[in-house]
């Protein structure tokens, strides 16, 4: 094999060890999140239409998003040769956001839509639920991320389903930890760098406090 295929094949390597290092990573976030069982029939039948392809009001940002991630390596050279070009293109996207983020609340109560406080990761999640699920169910998910807006939908399959030993009343008692099923890689992408993002902030302000300390 040629010297730089070699390097180049040892470079794909650790970039793929390093995303699924990533991928691994898990924080305890607040999410709005909104959930609904779907029996193994229904399940296949939207496997097969790809359902997750679809765009929509609710995951348009996210797809913004991934778009303007695969598009960075670009706009970094159209910078370098037109400033004023990309300063255009810069606007066009802004514009762009901004309709999607009309679309999205023309279409979404978000005041109404419910915050659960979650254990997050681009493998799965965790919260808690009022009514016990079933180990193997189907879920339909759809999660907002916060603050970026960013819409994911998704399916998982449950893992587990506990009851909480001690819990207030009011609160939730039963936490369902599930794994994420035939996510988009693009939408898995932006749960890394949301969770890389929030672990970030955290360290600023621990080092904030530190330095007032």
């Amino acid at each position: 094999m040629p010297a730089t295929d070699s390097a180049n094949s040892q470079t794909e390597t650790s970039c793929a060890e390093m995303k699924e290092r990533r991928g691994f990573f898990r924080i305890n976030d607040d999410v709005v999140l909104t959930y609904h069982l779907i029996d193994d029939e229904a399940y296949r039948q939207l496997e097969n239409k790809e359902s997750n392809s679809e765009v929509n009001s609710f995951n348009l940002k996210a797809r913004f998003a991934a778009i303007d991630q695969s598009l960075r390596p670009v706009m970094t050279r159209l910078r370098q040769r037109s400033e004023d070009l990309a300063m255009c293109v810069s606007a066009i996207d802004e514009k762009l956001e901004m309709l999607a983020e009309v679309l999205f609340r023309n279409s979404h109560d978000v005041e109404e839509l419910p915050s659960h406080e979650v254990s997050l990761s681009a493998g799965g999640i965790s919260f808690h639920v009022q009514k016990p699920v079933e180990p193997g169910s189907i879920l339909q998910l759809r999660m907002l991320l916060l603050p970026s807006g960013i819409g994911i939908e998704t399916y998982a399959r449950v893992v587990y389903c506990r009851r909480v030993k001690e819990y207030e009343v009011g609160q939730f008692p039963y936490k369902v930890g599930v794994e994420f099923q035939h996510m988009r890689e693009e939408d898995s992408d932006l749960i890394i760098r949301h969770v890389l993002c929030k672990q970030a902030n955290a360290r600023r302000r621990n080092q904030l406090e530190e330095q007032k300390c």
